[in-house]
């Protein structure tokens, strides 16, 4: 088979047609984006009527074991339902440990096709067309690509889809790797066509093309630092060359091509839209840091104005990001230091008439660092940035109402985003005069001291007399001297000979049997619907989803959420 493509010699005629092309294609492309769009729109309408259409069967067949009840699960569209929820679990699996969701993949992999296609179709045999054309349809993606970044409330996305930045963001990342892609083909195509016409020096020299390459440069400094493995080892390094890059690339492609023009100011519109919305969200407090003895374990508590104090009350396990003001950066730093480009997330441990307590721990960063000398500086209040808040929570379905049975586990600092849940989860029953046994919550923690900051915002009797949790210490005294912090960062080792435990390991002093927690919660009850929700190392929360995975392909109906560790 011959190579379709040729350096073919077009007229001036044929050149503006080829223009066209490039500019429809593009909008082509650009709009298509509406299609997945108004597909989840027309799937979350049919969920609903689904939902609004057995809710006045299911007032009549509450019990499982009631006759009506089995008859019905043994229905066309019962099993059509079950068969759909155990496709959606797997979708919602790994394709491996580490390399994303195959949901993800999937749609990656659709999407890339698609895009694909729309750089082929019609270039004829035209070698420039199609070389031209991957460039065209990458920039087309690029207000996509931003949209899908913004953490602002006021994301079109996260409106569009009733989500939050953390459910984007995924598909942030897996758009950053198809526009990289189609512009590897863009610059290895034209690279090759300077060589094959003999043109490369002289084109090297022209100021669009270098401005072209120093663009493509830093994208390829930006997709390399963006990986795992970069990330996992200086954060620092990813956050300053993503914000950096990513606003000054665009002027670049600005003036790289004309064509390209109204795709940058589409997304430099968008990202600037995202930080004014970020900074007028953004507060300033004199906080109260101290640590959390016989721990690494850091509490701040930050005023905040009464008029905000509404929406972190709205729901529970909420996240804020955090940043040192130059005022506060240390004296051993430079107020033009890393501080000024990070802002890092934590989560919302507790919430006062005044003020947020935020529970983090003290590692290597240079955010965590800087807060740690902070806490060594006596009766000092520094000021501090919290923008917020944001999260996933207040997306979520009623669990009270929804489900029969409720399982939160958390692992070492996890509790602080599940912690809070548990507590309004439990109000919501009390309330409902429901019966509390519906509600389990696991904490798993290597110190007994990491628990001293929950007996503080939620009093001592309240968990310690509460039989539905069950705490679990996973090393002795004597292991903690000999081994490091781990590597994923789950939880810290301290010598605890001496310490007064604030609450005593009711689960047991070893690690929890996920599977037997597991298997009680949902033989509890025959057929009862279950929310599982899990905040913790992600080794835990994989072991997690395997033990809760063989009851979904049972048939059983369950809410799934993994809050787990990571950027």
């Amino acid at each position: 088979m011959t190579w379709p493509y040729h350096l073919v010699d077009l007229t001036a005629e044929q050149r503006h047609e080829r223009r066209l092309l490039l500019d429809r294609y593009g909008v082509y492309a650009q709009l298509s984006a509406l299609i997945p769009i108004l597909a989840y729109q027309l799937y979350r309408l049919g969920a609903w009527v689904y939902s609004e259409r057995q809710r006045p069967r299911v007032k009549y067949t509450e019990v499982p074991s009631s006759p009506v009840a089995k008859k019905r699960r043994h229905t066309t569209s019962a099993t059509i339902v079950r068969k759909w929820r155990t496709t959606l679990w797997w979708l919602q699996g790994e394709v491996a440990p580490g390399w994303g969701l195959r949901g993800h993949w999937i749609a990656a992999g659709c999407w890339t096709t698609w895009l694909l296609f729309l750089c082929i179709h019609k270039t004829g045999d035209d070698y420039l067309h199609i070389t031209k054309r991957f460039g065209h349809i990458a920039a087309s993606q690029f207000p996509l690509h931003y949209a899908l970044s913004m953490k602002s409330l006021y994301s079109p996305l996260a409106f569009v889809f009733q989500s939050s930045h953390e459910q984007l963001n995924p598909w942030h990342r897996l758009s950053g790797r198809i526009i990289y892609f189609l512009l590897l083909n863009h610059a290895i195509w034209y690279i090759n066509f300077f060589v094959q016409a003999g043109i490369l020096y002289k084109r090297l020299t022209a100021l669009v093309v270098i401005i072209g390459i120093v663009a493509f440069l830093m994208i390829t400094i930006l997709a390399t630092t963006s990986l795992e493995t970069i990330r996992r080892w200086s954060y620092r390094v990813f956050f300053v060359f993503h914000v950096i890059i990513g606003v000054s690339v665009l002027p670049l492609l600005f003036f790289h091509a004309s064509e390209l023009r109204l795709y940058t100011v589409e997304a430099l519109a968008l990202f600037v839209f995202d930080i004014v919305c970020r900074k007028l969200d953004t507060v300033t407090g004199f906080a109260t840091i101290a640590k959390i003895p016989h721990t690494k374990l850091l509490s701040l508590k930050v005023p905040v104005p009464a008029s905000k104090l509404p929406r972190f009350k709205a729901a529970p396990g909420q996240h804020v990001y955090l940043s040192i003001p130059p005022e506060s950066v240390p004296p051993n730093k430079s107020p033009l230091s890393i501080h000024n480009l990070l802002f890092n997330p934590f989560t919302i441990a507790d919430v006062s008439s005044t003020d947020v307590t935020l529970i983090l721990r003290s590692l290597h960063g240079p955010t965590t660092l800087a807060l740690d000398t902070l806490s060594g500086l006596s009766k000092a209040r520094p000021p501090i940035n919290i923008e917020g808040p944001y999260g996933t929570t207040r997306k979520f379905p009623n669990l009270v109402e929804k489900y029969d049975r409720i399982l939160l586990v958390a692992g070492g600092v996890g509790a602080t985003f599940v912690l809070p849940i548990y507590r309004d989860l439990r109000d919501q029953i009390e309330s409902d005069s429901k019966s509390p046994d519906r509600l389990t919550f696991i904490w798993s923690m290597r110190s007994a001291a990491e628990a001293f900051w929950a007996v503080e915002t939620t009093g001592n009797g309240s968990l310690k007399d509460d039989e539905h949790v069950k705490i679990y210490l996973t090393r002795s005294s004597a292991d903690d001297r000999r081994h490091d912090e781990p590597a994923d960062g789950s939880v810290e080792l301290d010598d605890l000979q001496a310490v007064k435990e604030p609450l005593k390991p009711s689960g047991g002093k070893e690690r929890p049997n996920l599977k037997k927690i597991v298997d009680d919660v949902f033989r509890a009850g025959n057929q009862e619907r279950v929310a599982v929700l899990v905040c913790g190392p992600t080794e835990m929360a994989r072991e997690l989803r395997k033990h809760v995975g063989s009851w979904v392909m049972k048939g059983r109906e369950v809410w799934w959420h993994d809050e787990s560790f990571g950027w």
